[in-house]
C-alpha cells in the first residue's frame, strides 16, 4: 500500500472536475433518450445503440470519452490525496477502463438478431464495465477500513459499490431474460455506476482537507 501526501489546493479542483465530465456525460445521454426516442426505445434498446445513427454515434462517442476523462482525473485526485490502494483495486479499475475502450472502439450488434465479431466485443467490454467497478469498490472498502484516515468514509463507497451490483446483476439477468426492459436496467446501471464515482471523488476531496 502506497500512500502520499494530501494536497487540498489541487485535489478540490480535479475532483470537481471529474463530476463535471461524469454529469456532462449522463445529461448527454439523457438528451439522447430523448432526441432518440422515436428510434431508440429507453425501455428495450441499450445505449449503445444511439451509435448506430448517424447524429448519435458522434454523440454517444463523445459521452463515452467524458466519462473516461473523468476517471483519469479520479485516478490523478485520489494518488494526489493519498488514497490507500494495492494490486486488487489497479487491477480491476484498470479493466474498468478497457471495458470503456472496448465498448468505445467497437460498435454494437446491428440487431439483436445479426451477430457480428465487434458487436461481441463490445458487450464484451460492457460486462468487464458493469463487473469491475463494484469488485473495485469491495477491494478499496477492505483498505480504507484499516486506515484511520479513510475508515469512516468506507460505509460510503460500500454502499454505492453494493447499488452498483445489484443494479449491474439485473441488467445482466436482462440478457437472458427477454421479458426485462434491458434498455432501462442498463441505464440505471448506468446511473450507478456513475454515482459511484462521484461518491468517491467526494469522499477523496472530504479526506483531503
Amino acid at each position: 500500500m502506497r500512500t502520499t501526501s494530501p494536497r487540498p489546493a489541487r485535489i478540490s479542483p480535479i475532483a470537481w472536475t471529474a463530476i463535471g465530465l461524469w454529469t456532462a456525460a449522463l445529461a448527454l445521454v439523457g438528451g439522447l433518450t430523448i432526441g432518440f426516442a422515436h428510434r431508440v426505445d429507453p425501455f428495450r434498446d441499450p445505449v449503445s445503440d444511439y451509435a448506430l445513427h448517424r447524429w448519435g454515434r458522434g454523440l454517444f462517442t463523445i459521452a463515452v470519452l467524458l466519462v473516461l476523462a473523468g476517471g483519469i482525473a479520479l485516478v490523478v485526485a485520489a494518488h494526489l490525496a493519498g488514497l490507500p490502494r494495492d494490486r486488487a483495486v489497479s487491477v480491476l479499475f484498470g479493466l474498468w477502463v478497457a471495458g470503456l475502450f472496448l465498448v468505445l472502439l467497437f460498435q454494437e450488434n446491428p440487431s439483436a438478431t445479426v451477430v457480428t465479431v465487434h458487436g461481441e466485443i463490445h458487450r464484451f467490454g460492457g460486462a468487464v464495465l458493469f463487473a469491475c467497478l463494484p469488485l473495485a469498490c469491495r477491494a478499496l472498502v477492505r483498505l480504507l477500513r484499516a486506515d484511520p484516515r479513510w475508515s469512516r468514509h468506507a460505509p460510503r463507497i460500500r454502499s454505492c459499490g453494493r447499488l452498483a451490483f445489484v443494479t449491474a446483476a439485473a441488467f445482466g439477468i436482462a440478457q437472458f431474460v427477454s421479458e426485462l426492459p434491458q434498455g432501462l436496467l442498463e441505464r440505471v446501471a448506468l446511473a450507478a455506476e456513475l454515482g459511484t464515482l462521484v461518491t468517491i471523488a467526494l469522499v477523496v476531496r472530504t479526506a483531503a482537507r
